[in-house]
């Protein structure tokens, strides 16, 4: 019988999220350690629960936001921060809930893809809602939705992975 993956849960409070940013990557770092010095043991992962003071975050996937787009952000009151997550823009304030999780993928099942993650993400939240009485969906654009109104944004940072059985020919 195999153990269940543990997922700590911090939660954070009200943070800047360049504060909250460096508690990700501390705790990132932390787990990427205990990775190489123990493969074979169980993964402490954690999830990090925050509420950021207004921020602003752009992904890989910005489409050029300009320095005066920044600017007329800034201008209302909100950070701004280029971060290195998937996805485009997306606005972080009080009374929202963001949740980061630091996982080690392999701690559920070795052969599960960034894809299913995402999809497993996704149906936490509509769980997570139906719990609350509330109806979302997901469509084929990545997030949940209720009716036409986004109610939860997903990006992801990957930052490792590995390849099993595969021959070096297709590494260059």
């Amino acid at each position: 019988m195999s153990l269940k993956p543990v997922v700590r849960v911090r939660q954070l409070g009200r943070l800047a999220f360049a504060e909250a940013y460096g508690i990700q990557t501390q705790t990132a770092e932390a787990l990427r350690r205990e990775i190489l010095a123990k493969p074979a043991v169980l993964r402490r992962n954690t999830l990090l629960l925050v509420e950021h003071e207004p921020v602003f975050t752009v992904g890989i996937r910005s489409k050029g936001y300009t320095s005066e787009d920044e600017s007329r952000l800034r201008k209302l009151g909100a950070d701004f921060v280029r971060t290195n997550r998937g996805g485009l823009i997306t606005f972080h304030g009080p009374g929202q809930l963001v949740a980061y999780p630091i996982l080690y993928l392999g701690s559920f099942n070795e052969q599960k893809s960034m894809r299913w993650y995402v999809c497993q993400l996704e149906k936490t939240v509509v769980d997570t809602c139906a719990h609350f009485g509330l109806r979302a969906d997901t469509t084929q654009e990545t997030g949940v939705w209720i009716g036409d109104n986004k109610i939860a944004a997903i990006g992801n940072a990957p930052t490792h992975s590995g390849n099993r059985r595969n021959g070096r020919k297709w590494f260059y």
